[in-house]
């Protein structure tokens, strides 16, 4: 049985329905990334998989029961969140945020354990921000916040996480080496991952299946080899290009014509 999925689901703000009656199924143990253009509903459908958008109609599932029917604590356990714009508490340290990722995993007593050490450790380290610990959020520059962020996401250590735009603000090194990380996390941890990501060619070189979105609707999915074309590029975003294999992964690489 798929861990998460979601049928019919429908998701907007106010009067304005931004997808419609979408169904998703999200590759257990695999890396997915959701492409397409801006204010393509890339974001709200993340959003909607992880239960911070109520359905206008349809449901989203997970582990077979529908996400409205669990209670947050439960759904903290198994799925991880990073969203688009997170907003830390004013004063708050590297340290406090980072450690606020293993919140779901302790009791009413909040006892701090050696797996929440070893959790919180191991998240600081494989995102470099280790020796951020004592500073405060707000002394940051974008991409460290970004990578702090990422860090208690990844404290969290749960089977599902969903990222928004996590190399937002990362110079190219640091976005690749963050797509490393959450391959490895894939590859050696079995954990599945869904990123939504406007890099087109890093999707291709690090995820394993794509869901392309335009105005809506899902255009095409599956593995990068079988969807990014010429023609879908030019559905999604609107490019003329070219697409040639990657000389390194051998993965599509887009080339603007």
């Amino acid at each position: 049985m798929t861990r998460l999925r979601a049928e019919g689901l429908s998701l907007g703000y106010d009067d304005k329905n931004i997808v419609s009656n979408l169904d998703v199924t999200v590759l257990d143990g695999k890396v997915t990334a959701i492409v397409g253009a801006n204010a393509c509903g890339k974001s709200t459908l993340l959003r909607g998989l992880a239960r911070l958008l109520a359905p206008r109609s349809g449901a989203v599932y997970l582990d077979g029961k529908a996400l409205t029917d669990l209670s947050t604590l439960d759904v903290a356990k198994v799925l991880g969140l990073l969203p688009q714009t997170p907003i830390a508490p004013d004063g708050i340290t590297v340290a406090d945020l980072v450690a606020r990722g293993r919140y779901p995993h302790q009791g009413w007593f909040r006892r701090w354990t050696e797996r929440d050490h070893t959790a919180v450790a191991g998240a600081l380290e494989a995102t470099g921000t280790a020796d951020l610990v004592d500073r405060p959020i707000r002394e940051l520059s974008g991409g460290q916040r970004q990578r702090v962020w990422v860090a208690m996401a990844l404290a969290q250590d749960t089977d599902l996480l969903l990222l928004d735009e996590p190399t937002t603000y990362l110079d190219i090194n640091h976005q690749v080496e963050l797509l490393r990380l959450l391959c490895k996390l894939n590859a050696e941890a079995g954990k599945t991952i869904v990123i939504v990501m406007h890099d087109l060619n890093l999707a291709c070189r690090f995820c394993d299946h794509v869901i392309a979105m335009c105005e809506g609707s899902i255009v095409a999915e599956g593995a990068p080899t079988d969807v990014i074309t010429a023609e879908l590029v030019e559905k999604v975003f609107g490019l003329s290009c070219m697409i040639v294999p990657d000389p390194v992964a051998g993965t599509p690489m887009i080339v603007p014509a």
